[in-house]
């Protein structure tokens, strides 16, 4: 059985969805996208379409293109990304709920009084490291025997930073926001340029009053 990337498959569903309703005329034209960014998607899905195939055909399934699909994975993100902060930080654009959806644009939730923000600790330690790929587990320190997320935690937020062997370890507020998971367990793909690096990643729980403590660095070689 080919275990495939949880998180290639959820982009995947996101990014033909999101893409053809933002090279819209009508919608790019709404949003502020520039023809560079418009052009930029329609090729990006183009080739994506085309690899994604080689890629969840158990036929054409190999380590080429499992490095091809998160190299363009790692490269669209960066994209994908950027669009939806430049969204949500154009005060003179009134997303519409689809929008928030399409775009995956987190809405900046109100500090809830009556729910705490988490105060368990997580930790995190690395469940399998494959081909540029590592799949993570995160668990409460404080409920060692419990799969389930803690009460109140609504998401588990994943910091990380790839370097070079060889560099200095890097602290925690160096770390950078990679991804946020709604289960305890997740996986990272990684661009075949990260081979031989290593990743540096540390978890925290949150919810809609605001982050949990965050747990140690663990130091992972991408292989």
């Amino acid at each position: 059985m080919i275990n495939y990337s949880k998180t290639i498959l959820n982009y995947n569903i996101f990014f033909i969805y999101m893409v053809p309703y933002a090279i819209d005329p009508a919608n790019s034209a709404r949003l502020g996208l520039t023809p560079p960014q418009v052009a930029a998607l329609t090729a990006a899905l183009a080739i994506w379409k085309l690899d994604y195939e080689k890629y969840i055909n158990p036929s054409t399934y190999s380590k080429v293109n499992t490095a091809t699909i998160n190299g363009l994975f790692r490269n669209n993100k960066t994209i994908t990304n950027g669009i939806g902060q430049q969204l949500k930080s154009n005060s003179l654009l009134v997303l519409t709920e689809l929008e928030y959806i399409l775009f995956d644009i987190h809405k900046d939730a109100t500090p809830r009084s009556n729910i705490p923000k988490p105060t368990q600790e997580a930790g995190v330690s690395l469940k399998t490291n494959q081909h540029l790929n590592h799949e993570y587990h995160v668990f409460d320190l404080a409920n060692m025997t419990s799969g389930a997320k803690p009460k109140d935690v609504k998401r588990i937020k994943v910091l990380m930073l790839v370097l070079d062997k060889g560099k200095p370890e890097p602290t925690i507020d160096q770390l950078l926001p990679e991804m946020e998971s709604g289960t305890m367990n997740f996986d990272i793909p990684f661009a075949p340029a990260d081979e031989g690096k290593i990743a540096y990643l540390a978890v925290c729980f949150s919810n809609d009053s605001g982050d949990g403590p965050i747990s140690a660095i663990i130091a992972n070689p991408i292989i």
